[in-house]
């Protein structure tokens, strides 16, 4: 029965195992390289702030100082404000000066970081900047011009890129003041000294008002806070006195006479200033100068005379020379240059104008026809003129062509001669160079021929030597035969007869004779003993 019991449960075993115990000096070693990483990557990746090449960065400081209660509500720590409240100060606010393009780091516990684009006027703007911070502008004042004040600075940004920090300034852009040709401009100083003479036109230079000195063409890079350029038309402007602006007075005897005229006019350049501030534009100076002067002078001149002197032309062209030099001396005080005028018609009453009409008409054809002869004899004379200055271009144009042919073959001339030199030269220098190579080969071949002939004079000094020794050539030869023939002979078997044995007869020195002559008698074999070859310096 015990055995069907179940066992009781194990008890699970427990193992102590010491904790792992590192070194202190092991853990040091591993925790100061880990604590380098981590603050690196803190550096790197939370402080690390990238600015692109067109932004700029700006700080803003977010811990920090209270501000004086004089300095409260400015958020904009600007130098003057810092050097104010004290240099060591690190108060709370926006950071003056911007950090540009390229890597910053900036803890952001610390720093607001705000990335803003830079300001770029383009090539037909100017720039204003406009400064949000400071202390309100004085009653009067347009522009700020202490470094505390807030307002419109009187610099400019002309064209270009610029490093501002937006949340210190506002840029305004305005379209810069062009002066085409032609025309002049006229500054006014919106800004500067109190004007010491305030009913003068004009202000004194730098004072505050128009300018007398003006600006010739070209384009201006204005501030329209400080200074304004009205732009002037100083060119020929054309003033037709006709209809209801034509000049209408009485004669010496009480007719009324009515003149149209034209008149050229232009603004001077050296008075536009004061005709734009004392008189006007255009149509002011037509109503108020020119108008009001002519029909002053016409009066004046023309009651001088009776009606049929406006019918005759030379009253007329006197009549017309003293309105005008009157005219013209007035309007140039004014600032007014009157550059031409002419009267295009006189109108007589016709009660006069009738009766002397042919009598004029009549004189006017007879000067009529006489200027025509003049125009004729002149037109003659400009034809006769021309023809000659043809001539003469034709004759310049010869004459031309004669030297440019003179100089064509003085230059062929003179580039065949070089080239004949060059050649000549190259000549000679061929002709010396083969004559010191004949006289190399010469004495090459001399050399050699002399080699030869001492060589062989030194062969046949022994060979003429040996001949003398024997005698004469052929018993030298002989010798040299029987000395090579001698050796190679042990015995010869032959008849006494014959060619052969002539030889052999010549060396006992007995020769056979035959019946004509010649040494006969049987053939005899004999037996032909070698020569003994003779002693050295011996003859044979």
């Amino acid at each position: 029965m015990d055995s069907d019991l179940p066992s009781p449960p194990r008890r699970p075993r427990v193992v102590h195992v010491p904790p792992l115990r590192i070194p202190r000096a092991v853990g040091l070693a591993l925790l100061i390289p880990l604590a380098a990483l981590l603050v690196g990557a803190y550096v790197w990746f939370v402080q690390r702030v990238e600015v692109g090449p067109n932004e700029v960065l700006v700080l803003v400081r977010k811990w920090g100082a209270r501000l004086p209660s004089s300095a409260e509500g400015q958020v904009v720590l600007y130098p003057s404000l810092l050097k104010e409240i004290g240099e060591g100060a690190r108060p709370a606010g926006i950071v003056y000066e911007p950090l540009t393009e390229g890597r910053h780091f900036c803890d952001p516990l610390f720093w607001e970081r705000i990335t803003v684009p830079v300001t770029l006027i383009a090539q037909d703007e100017v720039g204003i900047k406009v400064r949000r911070y400071g202390r309100p502008l004085a009653a009067g004042k347009i522009v700020a011009t202490e470094p505390d004040e807030r307002g419109p600075l009187p610099d400019v940004l002309k064209p270009g890129r610029y490093a501002i920090n937006t949340l210190a300034y506002d840029v305004k852009r305005f379209r810069p003041i062009f002066v085409p040709a032609g025309h002049v401009g006229v500054r006014t100083l919106l800004w500067g000294e109190t004007n010491a003479q305030p009913n003068e036109f004009l202000a004194a230079a730098g004072q505050r008002g128009t300018q007398s000195d003006v600006v010739v063409p070209g384009m201006y890079y204005v501030n329209p806070y400080v200074e304004q350029i009205d732009v002037i038309d100083v060119r020929s402007h054309t003033l037709d006195l006709r209809e209801a602006d034509s000049i209408r007075f009485p004669s010496n005897d009480s007719f009324e006479i009515l003149v149209e005229a034209t008149i050229e006019y232009a603004i001077r350049e050296d008075r536009a200033a004061y005709v734009m501030v004392a008189i006007g534009d255009h149509d002011e100076i037509k109503d108020r100068i020119i108008l009001p002067y002519a029909q002053s002078f016409s009066r004046i001149e023309g009651s001088k005379l009776s009606a049929r002197d406006f019918i005759a032309g030379e009253t007329r062209t006197a009549f017309q020379k003293r309105v005008f030099d009157q005219l013209r001396e007035q309007c140039f005080e004014q600032g007014i240059e009157i550059r031409a005028a002419l009267i295009r018609r006189i109108v007589p009453p016709p009660e006069i104008a009738d009766p002397i009409s042919d009598r004029q008409i009549a004189d006017q054809q007879i000067r009529q026809y006489e200027q025509e002869i003049k125009v004729a004899e002149s037109e003659a004379q400009l034809v006769k003129e021309q023809e000659l200055q043809k001539q003469k271009q034709a004759i310049g144009v010869a004459n031309k062509a004669v030297v440019a042919t003179v100089k064509e073959a003085e230059q062929a001339k003179s580039v065949a001669l070089t080239a004949a030199r060059q050649k000549l030269e190259v000549a000679k220098l061929g002709l010396q160079a083969a004559t010191e190579t004949a006289a190399a080969l010469l004495s090459r071949g001399e050399a050699e021929a002399d080699v030869v002939r001492l060589g062989f004079e030194a062969e046949a000094i022994p060979l003429r030597q040996a001949v003398a020794a024997f005698g004469d050539g052929e018993t030298y030869a002989r010798f040299h035969f029987y000395q090579q023939l001698a050796p190679a002979v042990r015995s010869v078997l032959a008849s006494t007869d014959g060619p052969f044995a002539e030889i052999f007869k010549q060396l006992n020195g007995s020769t056979p004779t035959t019946a004509d002559g010649a040494s006969g008698g049987a053939a005899t074999p004999r037996v032909a003993e070698s020569p003994k070859t003779p002693a050295k310096g011996a003859q044979p």
